[in-house]
């Protein structure tokens, strides 16, 4: 099956400002990226802040120009930044911020926060009202919460209209960045069995940038775990979660706290993540790796698949190196 989105070899550059300037101009924050996502999959994209996980997606939807590599829509590449093919895709999907308060107008009630993708469209106001009542009803919005600024909703209803918001254009995909994470463990638990509903009434596709893998093993197809810019490893999800493979995905997977994630030994990483700006050689992880050989420090590793949709890359999986995973 035609994926609805390719992605290959994709790579984002930022210019650096005449202040910062030392032996360089720019720097990549994201590069070599490669996967496909199907429809109505839900593609989940994990990483400590600062992988580039949010610069991704901003490039996909043309908040960011890339530099390197291909985007392909329906299997049509796009040639330029917001030609055609880019703009049917910007068009066919929504996204949804961490931030549901910072998302929604100060000087709009929630109502018009969800009417107002349908009034830029040209909707009459009598369907615009019937869309609105409609999608408050799914996503469990009373008219006297409707009627309120978000400065006088709670997170959880916020974040209600932001999904309602995003889906009343009827997008064929939504991008979701981190949606969950500001709210308290009660709404946590409503908002993402609404998710799951409306992925099923509306037959979504769903691109998931997260921390919370309880919520990537309950929704998810794919998991790409993503590392300094680029992505470490690539599995379906019942594979990721029952052997994975990389160090790191490894570590992440230890760090999760919930039953039935992780059954071995904590992996406790040393240091913190390094700054995009000067990437270690070699493979990004190795300064922080508990497994790395001396190979690591200077040899970029090279995808190795190891089963059906299933690829790494670490020396580990790498039979050239010499090295035994």
């Amino acid at each position: 099956m035609e994926p609805l989105i390719s992605i290959s070899d994709l790579g984002v550059k930022f210019h650096l400002r005449k202040q910062q300037l030392l032996r360089q101009s720019h720097f990549f924050a994201i590069r070599d990226i490669t996967f496909n996502i199907h429809k109505k999959a839900t593609f989940c994209l994990i990483g400590e802040s600062g992988s580039g996980k949010t610069t991704l997606v901003r490039a996909i939807l043309g908040l960011h120009r890339y530099q390197e590599g291909e985007i392909t829509y329906k299997g049509q590449p796009i040639k330029r930044h917001h030609d055609m093919i880019h703009k049917e895709l910007i068009s066919n999907a929504q996204m949804v911020f961490q931030d549901p308060v910072s998302s929604l107008s100060p000087f709009l009630t929630l109502s018009q926060s969800i009417e107002e993708p349908l009034r830029t469209r040209g909707i009459g106001k009598k369907k615009r009202g019937t869309i609105v009542e409609k999608l408050a009803e799914q996503t469990n919005l009373s008219m006297d919460v409707l009627r309120r600024k978000p400065s006088k909703a709670s997170d959880g209803q916020n974040q209600r209209a932001c999904i309602a918001r995003a889906l009343s254009t009827r997008p064929e995909m939504l991008f979701l960045d981190e949606p969950l994470t500001t709210l308290d463990a009660i709404t946590h638990k409503q908002v993402s069995e609404l998710l799951c509903r409306v992925k099923e009434q509306y037959d979504l596709t769903f691109f998931l940038i997260t921390h919370d893998l309880g919520l990537v093993k309950k929704i998810g197809t794919t998991v790409a775990v993503m590392y300094l810019g680029r992505i470490v490893e690539k599995a379906p999800v019942a594979d990721f979660f029952s052997k994975p493979l990389h160090p790191y995905s490894r570590a992440l997977l230890s760090s999760v706290l919930k039953p039935g994630i992780w059954k071995n030994k904590r992996i406790i990483l040393e240091g913190e993540i390094q700054s995009q700006q000067y990437p270690p050689s070699g493979c990004v992880f190795h300064p922080r790796c508990y497994r790395k050989c001396s190979i690591c420090k200077s040899i970029v590793p090279p995808f190795t698949t190891i089963g059906p949709d299933h690829e790494v890359c670490c020396h580990l999986y790498d039979k050239s190196s010499g090295i035994s995973g």
